[in-house]
């Protein structure tokens, strides 16, 4: 198959991944800018701060994925299921800080918004894989 015959549901994939990799890149340069403030405490400022490397490979996987899955090629599926895996660990990470230490309650929209964005890691990650293994026979070579 070939990029004139790819599902849409790959082209949404491709859209969605290559969104949240610019997206995260955006926080990181607002970040480290001093434009946005997301850190309460202390802990987690040191917690937020040993993120960049491991977002910056999700981020790259994500845009090298949604790139490759366009051209419907091995490198999509490969990077794709990278990408996949890096939005599940990064999301989990999140969601058990969180959890362990009463960031979602009480809800506010700060915190309504930092939920969101580890569920839709975690959502995108999981519909990634699930998406690509559903239509692995239809990636050709290179």
């Amino acid at each position: 198959m070939d990029e004139r015959d790819r599902p849409f549901v790959i082209t949404l994939i491709s859209g969605l991944l290559a969104f949240t990799g610019l997206g995260a890149a955006l926080f990181w340069i607002l970040f480290f800018s001093g434009k946005i403030e997301a850190t309460e405490t202390e802990q987690d400022d040191a917690f937020e701060k040993a993120f960049p490397l491991a977002d910056s490979w999700m981020i790259a996987c994500s845009l090298t994925a949604a790139r490759n899955l366009l051209k419907m090629n091995r490198k999509g599926f490969f990077t794709g299921a990278v990408a996949a895996g890096a939005l599940i660990f990064l999301g989990c990470l999140d969601i058990l800080y969180s959890l362990e230490n009463k960031k979602y309650w009480p809800l506010n929209s700060d915190r309504a918004q930092m939920l969101v964005i580890h569920l839709w890691t975690v959502t995108l990650g999981t519909a990634t894989i699930a998406i690509l293994w559903k239509n692995r026979d239809a990636f050709g070579g290179d």
